[in-house]
């Protein structure tokens, strides 16, 4: 039994890039890595309500009048309140532009549609979304950590505008028998993000890999990124949990279905 507390950043219009990222991990680590953080905001005189990634980092909100050193201070506490757990980062983005330029037949199975065994497409999928493809991919990491027999259960902030995006997708995964963690499936949940400290972790990690897109580091390097976010990420269990898709990655994707199974596909591409 795993949970996984997850945030979004990039769902808006005009957006460059979408990404989900957070946590997952056992109950009992759970527990342990919010009493650490609410351990670490109390010591900043910070209510656990008041903690926004943005503000923190902007110095703005309930943040307004901190210096960057007393900013980096906090962040750096929280981080090493995350990576002394067992609780394990996964982050998958794509750049929007990149997504935009594959073909309808391939944005819909990137978010969501299936392949049957003869080429066809099954379902859907969400082509004008790009939200859809990371979303799946993280879904589908997380479940992969699963034992046999066990459930993955997933929660975002209720006051997250994706909410009944992410419920209606889910619902879609987890009724599919094709998927290959079709039994591994749990609840999906959305609690208040002010009131629960796993879901500001997943707000941070959030916020911090969404801005190394947008700079354009991509996490290529370990080396490229800042302290706070490797302590953020030290934990990680596979280089795969972290995957930010442009144009390459996604063509990469494609290329791993084999060639008699891609006849929608292949069809689309012809038909442009």
């Amino acid at each position: 039994m795993i949970d996984a507390y997850l945030d979004e950043s990039g769902i808006h219009d005009g957006a460059q890039a979408c990404v989900i990222a957070g946590y997952f991990g056992g109950r009992g680590q759970w527990k342990r890595v919010e009493r650490a953080w609410e351990e670490t905001l109390k010591r900043f005189n910070v209510p656990t309500e008041k903690f926004h990634a943005t503000d923190m980092v902007k110095c703005r909100g309930f943040f307004h009048g901190w210096s960057a050193e007393k900013s980096l201070e906090l962040q750096t506490g929280l981080a090493n309140a995350v990576a002394a757990h067992k609780i394990y980062p996964v982050a998958q983005g794509v750049l929007v532009s990149d997504f935009h330029k594959f073909s309808l037949v391939e944005r819909r199975f990137l978010t969501g549609a299936t392949l049957r065994p003869d080429g066809r497409i099954k379902e859907s999928g969400n082509a004008s979304k790009p939200y859809f493809a990371p979303f799946q991919q993280v879904i589908k990491r997380v479940l992969s950590y699963a034992p046999v027999g066990g459930k993955g259960h997933f929660f975002f902030g209720v006051d997250r505008p994706s909410g009944k995006y992410a419920e209606a997708l889910y619902a879609t995964l987890k009724g599919n028998p094709d998927h290959p963690y079709a039994d591994r499936f749990g609840q999906i949940g959305f609690p208040l993000a002010k009131e629960t400290p796993a879901l500001q972790a997943a707000d941070f990690l959030t916020y911090l890999v969404y801005h190394d897109m947008l700079t354009g580091e991509k996490i290529k390097s370990w080396q490229a990124v800042s302290p706070v976010v490797r302590t953020l990420l030290r934990n990680i269990r596979d280089r795969a949990d972290l995957c930010y898709q442009d144009e390459q990655c996604i063509r990469e994707t494609l290329r791993t279905i084999p060639i008699e199974q891609r006849g929608d596909l292949l069809a689309d591409d012809l038909a442009e």
